[in-house]
């Protein structure tokens, strides 16, 4: 027997897989409903980012300082929060993520 918060999904009369995770457009939907997993990937996706940036960008002198501080705007200010309008957001998260960004 499931337990009661445990929903059955039927499509055209057959029954739909449970998962973890889905992943959805450009964000991960967990069954649990919060945000930690998808905040922990966005700011490792943007840290990978930005430690591929460093060598072919970041610490090239032939390209101009104004320049290499819009890569990084883009980067680790604007990348982890695309498409988060609609999330609910709790201090915690918050402040996880100004943590990431003044890291750097």
């Amino acid at each position: 027997m499931l337990p009661l918060h445990v929903l059955l999904f039927f499509a055209e009369g057959t029954k739909l897989k449970t998962v973890e995770n889905l992943k959805y457009l450009i964000i991960i939907l967990f069954n649990e409903g919060t945000l930690d997993k998808e905040i922990n990937a966005r700011i490792l996706k943007a840290s990978q980012a930005l430690g591929r940036l460093q060598m072919r960008v970041l610490r090239k002198l032939n390209i101009r300082y104004c320049t290499k501080m819009k890569v990084y705007h883009e980067i680790v200010f604007i990348s982890p929060l695309y498409r988060c309008e609609a999330w609910t957001r709790y201090k915690c998260h918050l402040r996880q993520l100004k943590q990431f960004q003044w890291q750097y």
